[in-house]
């Protein structure tokens, strides 16, 4: 009977001892919900980011999701192989280059020919010859008999066929030249993740961007993560395979000389927060929504996860943050950093995420509510104080 009312007593004690420790450190206990540096935290709050957007020179745009900034975002234009290389209603012409096969047929009318002098006759009485092939050698030119050197890179067949024709006048009988050409230079080299990379040939018909690929075995990895760049002299340009088979305009004529690279880039984001899982997360498909994007997150986290403080941080053209601000165009290329808030406490909001697409290396990031710090805090109390309850216990019970 007496270890138990000892042990009562000590219980009633030590309660009455906690309730007084607790009112007070109650005051401390709201600290971190104004300072959230008292407690390690996973980010930002919602009052933090509002914060640092009010400062005297912020370091990024913040801009509430809702239906106009929707519509804004979704006119950006990115720029394409049409606007950089030009798309072009008609293919390239041809043009002779250095190392392509020329084979010169040359037709004379007349007996006293300087070619044909020992051709069969055909009709009409005039004879021809053909000239064994020739590389056009490094310097752009052939060897014609009795005309000599003659440059003939970078003309069309037809054009050169008239330069030979003048070149025989007066040596000739009444020439006619007719050039055969085999195609050496005017390739198009594929390389990456497709069945064959190769050197294609291109013809005076035309080659398109994906003629190429499908010459080449096509690409290995899923279109939707497969990338295509073109490199054309000193500009490169990248830009997903998806969108050549969605819009044809960017389905360009290649020109000789053209180097297309086709990788596999699977499109992902980063996730931080108060979320069921933080890590980069790939999209898995063509595009995803915002609010998908969330549920591949896990989702908010009820015991953490403030609804009022879902995040999306991104760059974006100075244009487009001047349309998403109401504002006239501002002038200047680079890019701006913009974080999109989005308030899932309102039932529109949800519609509004379905809506908004997603980019690759998108950040998305929940932050915590307020009352997660009392509760981090509240947790480190109970560390703290738990062990001297149970040694007041123990030493009670023994007494």
């Amino acid at each position: 009977m007496k270890i138990g009312r000892s042990i009562d007593f000590v219980k009633a004690s030590t309660l009455v001892a906690m309730t007084t420790l607790f009112f007070k450190l109650l005051p401390l206990a709201l600290l971190p919900i104004t300072a959230c540096s008292l407690l390690p935290s996973a980010g930002p709050d919602k009052g933090d980011i509002d914060a640092q957007h009010q400062a005297a020179a912020p370091a990024f745009e913040l801009i509430d999701l809702g239906n106009a900034s929707l519509a804004a975002a979704q006119r950006r234009t990115l720029p394409g192989f049409a606007s950089q290389f030009g798309s072009g209603s008609q293919p390239p012409a041809r043009l002779i280059g250095v190392g392509d096969g020329l084979t010169v047929e040359i037709w004379e009318a007349g007996s006293d020919t300087l070619f044909s002098a020992r051709a069969a006759s055909s009709s009409g009485g005039a004879r021809n010859a053909s000239l064994s092939e020739q590389l056009v050698a490094a310097d752009g030119s052939i060897h014609l008999p009795f005309a000599g050197r003659v440059m003939v890179a970078g003309l069309s067949p037809i054009a050169v066929e008239q330069k030979l024709t003048e070149a025989l006048a007066g040596k000739a009988s009444r020439p006619q030249v007719v050039v055969h050409v085999r195609n050496l230079s005017g390739t198009v080299t594929v390389v990456g993740d497709v069945a064959a990379g190769a050197r294609v040939p291109l013809t005076s018909k035309g080659e398109r961007v994906l003629d190429v690929l499908a010459a080449a075995g096509g690409v290995r990895a899923p279109s939707y993560e497969t990338r295509i760049q073109l490199t054309r002299g000193t500009a490169s340009l990248s830009q997903p395979l998806l969108r050549l088979l969605q819009d044809p305009a960017e389905n360009i004529y290649l020109q000789a000389g053209d180097l297309i690279a086709a990788t596999r880039q699977a499109q992902s984001f980063t996730a931080f927060g108060a979320t069921g899982r933080n890590a980069q997360i790939e999209f898995g498909a063509e595009t995803i929504s915002l609010i998908e994007a969330v549920a591949k997150t896990g989702g908010l986290l009820d015991n953490r996860a403030d609804p009022r403080g879902v995040y999306l941080f991104r760059s974006e053209p100075r244009a487009v943050v001047a349309s998403l601000q109401g504002q006239a165009a501002a002038a200047g290329d680079e890019d701006v950093r913009v974080i999109y808030r989005l308030d899932l406490t309102q039932a529109s909001s949800y519609f509004i995420a379905q809506q908004f697409a997603m980019r690759d290396r998108d950040i998305v990031y929940v932050s915590s509510a307020a009352t997660n710090e009392l509760q981090k805090f509240l947790e480190l109390v109970g560390l703290v104080t738990q062990p001297v309850i149970q040694g007041a216990v123990i030493r009670g019970a023994l007494k």
